[in-house]
C-alpha cells in the first residue's frame, strides 16, 4: 500500500481534530476551573485591592463547597 499526499493530509486533519477536542475538553473541565479563575487575577497580583478581592472569592468558594 502506498501513501499518497491526500492520505497524509487526511491523517493530519484527524490528528489536529483530536488535539483540538482534547484541548477543548481540558480547558472547559470543571476540575480546572479554579486554576483558570485564579490565573485571571495574576496581572493584578501586586494590587492590594485585587489581592483582597481574590481572597474573598476563595473564601466564598470554600464556604459554598462545604455547604454542598
Amino acid at each position: 500500500m502506498t501513501m499518497d499526499i491526500q492520505t497524509l493530509r487526511g491523517l493530519g486533519t484527524v490528528v489536529v481534530m483530536v488535539a483540538f477536542i482534547g484541548l477543548a475538553l481540558w480547558v472547559f473541565s470543571r476540575r480546572r476551573q479554579r486554576d483558570f479563575d485564579e490565573a485571571t487575577w495574576l496581572p493584578f497580583a501586586d494590587d492590594p485591592e485585587a489581592s483582597a478581592r481574590l481572597a474573598r472569592e476563595r473564601e466564598e468558594r470554600a464556604a459554598r463547597s462545604t455547604r454542598q
